[in-house]
């Protein structure tokens, strides 16, 4: 969708799936409806320089907003009304906000190396902190069960700290030689994985402090990186204009996504984990099916013949006894669809691309002999 006016710095998605919420150069903050693109709200308007990052609160009702201007600003969510006066507390950019999953605090991060957390009900700074980086902070994030903030920094590294007193939970994850970007948690909170100016993620176990896979496919910097709420997938945008989609388990590559025109600078999963959200400089945002992108196993149980003769096309989708997803048909192949008597055989279009079901999963093939019973 045609979003802003300027570059789209941050996008999130409320928790209930209902919105879409945007940061702009063009010094504004807006509100999407998720499901058809539309506004739902007029331009959220008051900082005075480009809004870095959004984030909203786990009951939907408050928007936070960070600039350039240095300050941090509160929005009510249903009218779009300011809530309240802006919050000052740090002395230079301000590049990341977020909201504790509890939504009694809110976590910064700021050019001014340091991160500060803020009680919402007060609008005051806690007394832990501020916490101090090597060099400016560009992200943060906290841990699912809110007992640590992460916050990542142009020193290349990730500071884990207890947001109850403020200590380091560990010493810090030495991501890159440069800057990191963008860090989120996985649901357990046991692992991390961090986009940063080196043209790779990281995947880290926080206790052990080990780096457990190397997500390598992009050509340029990893700006912003997300875990599904699922545990299983991992997104990664890119200052080379695409979404890559991984593996979370083994870091392996599961699909580019293509289609921005600049630099990727937001991520972020739904929570049904059927879509991904994205954000970029060429000013628009981006809604993607994943189960389309995404080459999904067979999950059919232990009789595949049985699913597949059985199989019915709804939304795109083959789809197997107990609504299980056997395998995603492009748009221009579904008039064609034909099942043959052969249960092991599709035949997708007039191109006679053909699908066949092994022992080993899904095969495709220009002619029968490639895709043969294993």
């Amino acid at each position: 969708m045609p979003a802003h006016e300027k570059a789209v710095h941050s996008v999130v998605v409320s928790h209930n799936g209902a919105s879409i919420i945007s940061g702009s150069e063009d010094n504004s903050v807006r509100v999407w409806n998720a499901h058809t693109g539309e506004a739902t709200l007029l331009p959220l308007n008051g900082h005075t320089e480009a809004v870095l990052s959004v984030s909203i609160s786990p009951d939907a009702e408050l928007i936070a907003s960070a600039s350039a201007d240095h300050t941090i600003r509160f929005w009510d969510a249903q009218s779009g009304a300011a809530a309240g006066e802006p919050m000052c507390g740090h002395t230079a950019t301000v590049w990341a906000v977020t909201f504790s999953h509890d939504g009694h605090w809110l976590a910064s991060a700021s050019d001014d190396c340091t991160a500060h957390l803020w009680d919402i009900a007060t609008r005051q700074a806690l007394a832990v902190g501020p916490l101090s980086c090597q060099k400016g902070a560009n992200t943060v994030v906290f841990s699912p069960d809110d007992v640590i903030v992460a916050v990542g920094d142009d020193s290349g590294r990730i500071y884990l700290w207890q947001t109850d007193t403020g200590e380091q939970a560990r010493e810090p994850l030495h991501a890159n030689d440069k800057r990191v970007f963008s860090v989120a948690f996985s649901p357990d909170g046991t692992q991390i994985v961090s986009g940063g100016a080196d043209k790779a993620a990281h995947i880290w176990d926080i206790h052990a402090g080990q780096c457990l896979h190397v997500l390598q496919g992009h050509t340029h910097w990893v700006w912003s990186v997300a875990w599904s709420f699922d545990g299983r997938k991992i997104g990664t945008g890119s200052c080379d204009a695409t979404i890559r989609l991984w593996d979370a388990v083994t870091g392996a590559p599961l699909a580019t996504l293509s289609g921005h025109t600049e630099t990727i600078t937001s991520v972020a999963f739904t929570r049904d984990t059927h879509f991904i959200i994205s954000g970029s400089l060429d000013t628009t945002i981006r809604k993607w099916d994943i189960r389309a992108a995404c080459q999904l196993p067979l999950e059919c149980g232990n009789d595949p013949v049985t699913a597949l003769a059985s199989a019915t096309l709804k939304d795109g989708w083959l789809v197997g006894p107990s609504d299980k997803l056997i395998l995603w048909v492009p748009a221009e192949y579904r008039t064609y669809l034909q099942v043959p008597q052969n249960p092991w055989i599709l035949m997708i279009g007039r191109s006679r691309v053909v699908i066949g079901v092994g022992d080993s999963g899904l095969h495709a093939g220009l002619n029968w002999t490639s895709c043969w019973r294993d």
